[in-house]
């Protein structure tokens, strides 16, 4: 089965505009919303407000009742693996059982420094990706924890409340680097590839073809394992709606080429059409960042036109 997502406006001064967001995608069949861990925005206007991700998706837990609440994904390196072992339990608990956990290594050096974060290398900054996600887990399932790594320890750690989900909420891998995706290979219930320069079809094919190597590598069933895709869908009833939403949104100096990297366009029939293709790929999850979500519009349309449809 074919699942669909909603990634929030958190780009926002106003808190009921993500709240709205979240509700009509839960009326109208979404599986799930999801929100990134960033502080600020990470493009050209770095001084627009962000919501935080955790107290934003505490808050949606109250006013939702049904829809899955996703981190896409939760840096590593922003908070000690133990304390995110407690904050998606008690989210866990509070949601009734919706927590979507996603993670990742973290990335985008200025944030890092801006905030007073220290930036490590690649190689180490995944080395304590893979050991943060090991001691959540464990203090997800068992009673008293203990772990010595190379860059995370805990010491008789107790995490209760634990999860309503069994054995543990599932575990969402993002990103494209080989290590990393061995990682999810190894522990994680779904991968993610992200707004990455390979998130065309042809790019995605290649890099689930990886992926499953890794799973086979490791002696696990590749079907085992969620490949997710995540980018921005452009959808308008006629054609030549859709060629003025992209003249609004592409960047003049973007060829349609480039601008088609991690993105659907088209009307219903046409978007329903590249969904299939990546589903064909081994995409059994679209985590979607509509084109003008706060005119909720495009929701409609899609709810209308594609989720309507057997998955």
């Amino acid at each position: 089965m074919i699942r669909f997502g909603c990634s929030l406006p958190q780009n926002t001064a106003d808190y009921n505009l993500v709240k709205q967001v979240a509700l009509e995608c839960e009326k109208l069949g979404f599986d799930s919303v999801w929100m990134y861990d960033h502080f600020y925005p990470y493009g050209e206007h770095p001084h627009r407000p962000c919501y935080e991700i955790w107290t934003t998706l505490s808050a949606l837990a109250g006013v939702t009742s049904k829809i899955r609440l996703g981190t896409l994904v939760l840096c590593n390196s922003f908070r000690y693996p133990s304390i995110v072992a407690k904050m998606t339990s008690i989210l866990d608990n509070i949601s009734k059982g919706r927590l979507e956990f996603g993670i990742g290594a973290g990335w985008f050096k200025p944030e890092f420094e801006s905030y007073g974060i220290s930036f490590s290398n690649s190689t180490s900054r995944i080395e304590s990706l893979r050991e943060g996600i090991q001691i959540i887990k464990k203090m997800w399932t068992e009673e008293e924890v203990t772990y010595r790594g190379k860059y995370h320890s805990v010491q008789s750690a107790y995490n209760n409340p634990k999860p309503i989900q069994k054995p543990h909420p599932p575990v969402w891998v993002g990103g494209t680097d080989p290590a990393v995706m061995r990682i999810a290979a190894e522990f994680a219930n779904g991968w993610n590839i992200g707004f990455y320069p390979s998130n065309t079809p042809e790019g995605f094919s290649r890099k689930v073809r990886t992926l499953e190597r890794y799973c086979r590598e490791l002696g696990r069933d590749p079907n085992q394992l969620l490949k997710s895709w995540h980018g921005q869908v452009i959808i308008a009833e006629t054609q030549t709606d859709v060629e003025k939403t992209v003249a609004k949104l592409k960047p003049s100096n973007m060829s349609m080429d480039e601008y088609n990297v991690a993105r659907i366009i088209g009307t219903p029939d046409e978007c329903y059409e590249q969904i299939k293709r990546y589903a064909e790929l081994g995409a059994s999850y679209f985590m979607i960042n509509f084109a003008e979500v706060e005119e909720l519009q495009p929701l409609g349309l899609f709810a209308r036109t594609i989720l309507s449809r057997p998955r």
